[in-house]
């Protein structure tokens, strides 16, 4: 997409715009804050007083989509096949206006450091639901002075995963049915608990996006035999575990992995989903959380993600 740009007036030692501002249009940064600590806002003034203007923008509204499909030999037509997403490229190009020489070069720099070549920064622009990707930087950086207090940039980043998240995160938590038996307080010693007994609780979450998003799921202890569903997908995930009152399973469908206190490597019961393929689709997802009780206090879920679009 095109970005207007208009040239700012530049007064004093400032250009003009308080830190901050923003020009109307579309705004973003890119937010390395989490490793060098340098934040680029686009569309927007910073606390040097320079402006970042964007004057396009490409790659950010649908990731590339590569093509599987093959010729059919001495026939019209091609074999269908399905077709997967690769990265998503985002090329950003702009102005850059400084108050003077020494800030406009310190704020090229700061640009390039934004954009390191094997680390994932944050890369978000501010549609009406927020959104950012995770990428790197792809090819040269190009940032070239037009003047001793403007320059022009034109940086592409590389995003392995081409969704598009929504910046807030969706949680909820589940747990299982409370035992049935007689336990309330007071309790006089010695207390009997009542026989292991199953339970589950269901929950409806909303996927905002239009793509499907893969969850965080974190089980807590104490119970076994859990199993989490997406009942509306009927994907699902079991784990023969016995979990204690300080034990937990995090599962990261994402990477397609679940860790046992964080640490020990735990695989699905046989007849689960593939990890990477339990996903929250776009619209409503119930889940459900069953297993067995073993203990007054029982076991739960709490699944967090964020929306996703293509």
């Amino acid at each position: 997409m095109s970005i207007p740009a208009v040239e700012p007036p530049i007064t004093g030692g400032t250009t003009g715009y308080l830190p901050g501002t923003d020009f109307g249009g579309l705004t973003g940064a890119i937010d390395d804050s989490a490793g060098s600590g340098v934040v680029i806002p686009l569309g927007q003034v910073d606390d040097a007083y320079v402006q970042w203007r964007m004057t396009d923008l490409t790659g950010w509204d649908a990731a590339d989509l590569e093509e599987n499909a093959e010729t059919r030999t001495g026939a019209d037509g091609m074999f269908d096949a399905p077709n997967y997403y690769g990265g998503r490229t985002v090329q950003v190009k702009g102005l850059i206006v400084a108050p003077d020489a020494v800030t406009l070069e310190a704020a090229m720099y700061r640009l390039v450091q934004a954009v390191p070549p094997r680390r994932l920064v944050t890369v978000r622009f501010d549609e009406a639901t927020p959104k950012y990707v995770m990428a790197r930087r792809s090819g040269r950086p190009m940032v070239g002075k037009v003047t001793d207090r403007t320059a022009e940039f034109d940086v592409s980043l590389l995003a392995p995963d081409p969704r598009k998240y929504a910046v807030d995160a969706t949680s909820v938590t589940l747990s299982i049915a409370q035992p049935a038996a007689g336990l309330a307080p007071p309790w006089t010693a010695p207390v009997t608990l009542p026989a292991r007994t199953g339970g589950s609780d269901t929950v409806v979450v909303t996927n905002s996006g239009i793509y499907e998003t893969q969850p965080l799921i974190r089980i807590a202890g104490p119970g076994q035999d859990l199993q989490i569903t997406n009942t509306t997908t009927g994907a699902f995930l079991a784990y023969d575990v016995l979990l204690g009152a300080t034990d937990y399973l995090l599962v990261d469908c994402h990477a397609g992995v679940a860790l046992l206190n964080g640490t020990a490597p735990r695989s699905p019961s046989p007849g689960s989903s593939v990890t990477e393929r339990f996903v929250i689709v776009p619209g409503d997802n119930r889940l459900q959380l069953t297993g067995t009780a073993t203990d007054v206090v029982v076991a739960s879920a709490t699944v967090q993600f964020n929306s996703a679009w293509d």
